[in-house]
């Protein structure tokens, strides 16, 4: 029953992530990257504070390292750099490459976790990478370029960061502790080079703006991140990773259904070769999760 409403978790934490990548493209047209990202922070802070300050027990100074590690490499320079990269490209495009995050995931999950490295898995962050090289391909037909996809993989790799040093913290402290630090630590990361948004002219924003940024900040972050953090407390890093790929799913349909995104043919050859990737990294993972969360249910 556990590892069932793991699954759902991560279904839907991926789903409502494929679905920030059109909302964010629209949102992105009026507000800068780096402030929207910390204002999704602190409306993520204000929805996980109520539960947050229901933690019990004594976090140790490793544990805010941790926190520290995961919030600031991980979870700040994630978002900004898939805000970047889908600004820069386009949100099915964006949906697919950080996809490439379970090939990622898997091949730090073996230091991190202390499991075994093998051959396969470096073969498969190659594969998810030439991947990313593919979609880029088409400069000028698909609205992907460089810089954006670029930023894209680094959004991924990060968030492999993110996702596997929570699952090392989750051992020891709920989910909530891990949810809402990491959070904190992000914010207070991008807090300096985000005040310029203060002269934004937000009075003049139509109610779609505001919902956008509901979404962003709710419901993607709050909302997914604990869905995420949870359904990887279920089973293994690298098996958990492949619900990544019911993202691209979701920001496709609607990049092209809302957006009017234009598909190209380098598309599905990128999909095949980061689909490649991931499935290197998930041959031979053990299906059994050692050390459960705290937070577990």
């Amino acid at each position: 029953m556990a590892k069932a409403r793991g699954i759902l978790a991560l279904v839907l934490a991926t789903a409502i992530w494929g679905g920030v990548y059109v909302v964010s493209r629209v949102v992105l047209e009026v507000i800068p990257p780096v402030p929207l990202v910390d204002l999704r922070l602190l409306l993520t802070l204000l929805a996980l504070l109520p539960f947050y300050r229901r933690e019990g027990g004594r976090p140790s100074l490793a544990d805010y390292g941790l926190a520290l590690l995961s919030g600031t490499l991980g979870f700040a320079l994630s978002l900004v750099a898939q805000f970047y990269g889908t600004y820069w490209s386009s949100a099915h495009i964006g949906s697919l490459v950080t996809a490439s995050s379970p090939a990622f995931i898997a091949l730090l999950a073996l230091p991190v976790l202390g499991e075994r490295l093998r051959a396969g898995q470096v073969v498969a962050m190659l594969l998810a990478l030439l991947g990313a090289l593919v979609v880029m391909a088409p400069l000028g037909g698909g609205g992907a370029s460089p810089r954006g996809v670029l930023m894209l993989v680094l959004a991924a790799v990060t968030w492999a960061v993110y996702t596997v040093v929570n699952r090392k913290l989750a051992r020891r402290r709920s989910l909530w502790f891990v949810s809402f630090t990491t959070t904190l630590f992000a914010f207070l990361a991008l807090l300096a080079p985000s005040l310029s948004a203060v002269h934004l002219p937000w009075s003049q924003f139509g109610a779609w703006l505001y919902l956008g940024i509901a979404y962003i900040g709710f419901i993607s972050t709050a909302v997914a991140m604990y869905l995420w953090n949870y359904g990887f407390t279920q089973m293994p890093a690298a098996t958990a990773g492949l619900f990544l790929f019911v993202q691209p799913i979701v920001g496709t349909v609607l990049g092209v259904g809302l957006l009017g995104e234009r598909l190209t043919p380098w598309l599905a050859p990128g999909a095949l070769l980061i689909a490649g990737g991931v499935w290197l990294a998930l041959r031979g993972v053990p299906q059994e999760v050692p050390g459960a969360a705290q937070g577990e249910a």
